[in-house]
């Protein structure tokens, strides 16, 4: 659904932001004086290049982009700044990916305006707001103030606030976009307070940190949430008090599923395609790489651990000596993995469907398809077997009994709805949700299309 409102700039008054430019240290600049494009521009759609003193796009299609290549996280407030030569050329920023235009904020400029949108996580742009600017000329400085702590971005062309609006997307790549060929951009630069902070160097603290969660698991009576960005795992209340933290130490890491029992906490890695294990005082103990190929998620039951790569279900004793290799072939793009009461159910992303097996012998019990796309995060209702199913492809979280059968769609109304929720767990009277930079609780039962817990 496409929402588009026309507003005069003269109609309504935005906060001055001007007066923090003198505050602001260079983060990022660019002024393409440079024979060739710099090696950190990832060009995503179209052909990028330096033509004296611009970069410039050619090429066939509706939508064109490059990012830098560096994340931007959500730990400072920062300043995009970007002078744009003609009509059709803008910015993305906070975009998840740095090879793709999914779950990112969009604008850019039109004859007589600035358009205002998002891509969501299926690359589905959706304009927002198009602000009607008296008297636009080219070139364009636009300016695009992201607050953090206020969770919004003011937009500003020419000196001439034009906007405030609410921040979908609080951390991760940015760059050029533009809407025809031919666009050309004078310079580009990022701003903010003091150095840049990066996920390689981040500094620990006894803060949450929310950014692309796609994991979370149950941990006696709070939660383990995953932080793939900057390689950490924390475990808080079920209110979203900060406990503690695991961190891994290695350089380069890629953290996906987490799951724990009464003696240790298991953590995928994907990039070192191992399975780390933490015991109580979140010390490491073992790391295990025997016969994962690119491991997804973790799952754990009284006897066993189960490890679910790209090509099947890795089984290990609870001594961590491997079984055997199970379910091989069955899953197109597994993402996660949940066991109970003797049955496995696994979110078979590429095929739009959860299959659910038979703890022993592994054979398939159950298919559930029901206006599934593409299911990322699946749990059990511990109290009676139901499956709990969370989809960004369908930007909802889906509800079904022991049997298959849908029963409900949670798809809150109240906040804009699901951002990108890919993570689900039942625990006592709450479902709780990981939508992408926050958990949103629901109580079951409760009107499930209005979240009664909403953790930042």
């Amino acid at each position: 659904m496409r929402f588009v409102t026309f507003l005069l700039v003269g109609l309504f008054a935005v906060v001055t932001v001007h007066a923090q430019d003198a505050e602001q240290s260079t983060w990022i600049e660019d002024d393409f004086s440079q024979e060739n494009l710099r090696p950190e521009w990832l060009p995503i759609a179209g052909t990028w290049s330096v033509d004296e003193g611009h970069a410039r796009v050619v090429g066939g299609g509706e939508r064109f982009a490059m990012l830098y290549d560096a994340y931007v996280m959500n730990t400072k407030s920062f300043i995009l700044e970007a002078t744009i030569t003609a009509f059709g050329g803008g910015m993305v920023f906070n975009a998840e990916h740095n090879g793709a235009l999914k779950n990112c904020h969009i604008l850019y400029i039109v004859e007589g305006g600035v358009s205002l949108g998002y891509m969501d996580f299926n690359g589905e742009y959706y304009e927002t707001r198009t602000i009607t600017v008296r008297d636009l000329t080219t070139p364009v400085k636009v300016q695009v103030y992201i607050d953090q702590k206020n969770n919004n971005f003011s937009v500003v062309a020419n000196d001439r606030n034009l906007s405030m609006e609410e921040l979908r997307f609080n951390s991760g790549y940015a760059g050029l976009y533009a809407v025809r060929s031919g666009v050309k951009f004078d310079n580009y630069r990022v701003m903010g307070e003091g150095s840049m902070d990066t996920p390689s160097f981040f500094i620990k603290s006894n803060n949450r940190q929310l950014n692309d969660l796609s994991y979370m698991a149950t941990k006696e009576d709070g939660l383990l949430i995953v932080n793939p960005v900057v390689g950490i795992v924390q475990r808080i209340t079920s209110v979203g008090t900060f406990v503690s933290e695991i961190s891994v130490e290695d350089a380069a890491t890629q953290l996906r599923g987490v799951a724990s029992d009464d003696a240790y906490t298991y953590v995928v890695d994907a990039a070192s395609n191992a399975l780390r294990v933490f015991d109580t005082g979140d010390r490491i103990q073992k790391v295990i790489s025997t016969d994962l190929d690119d491991p997804r998620d973790v799952a754990v039951d009284d006897t066993r651990i189960y490890v679910l790569d790209k090509a099947g279900i890795a089984v290990f004793d609870k001594q961590l000596a491997l079984i055997g290799r199970k379910a091989g072939g069955l899953f197109r793009d597994p993402k996660g993995i949940a066991v109970h009461g003797g049955k496995i159910s696994v979110a078979d992303f590429g095929n739009g469907q959860v299959q659910v097996l038979s703890a022993s012998d592994f054979s398939v019990e159950l298919v559930i398809k029901d206006q599934l796309m593409n299911p990322w995060g699946v749990c059990f209702d511990p109290a009676n077997g139901d499956i709990f199913v969370a989809d960004p492809g369908a930007v909802a979280v889906f509800h079904y009994d022991n049997g298959g059968g849908f029963i409900e769609r949670i798809d809150p109304i109240t906040i804009r709805g699901f951002i990108s929720p890919r993570a689900v767990l039942v625990r006592e009277n709450m479902v709780y949700v990981g939508d992408f930079d926050r958990i949103l609780g629901f109580k079951k039962g409760v009107l499930t299309i209005r979240p009664s817990l909403r953790i930042h």
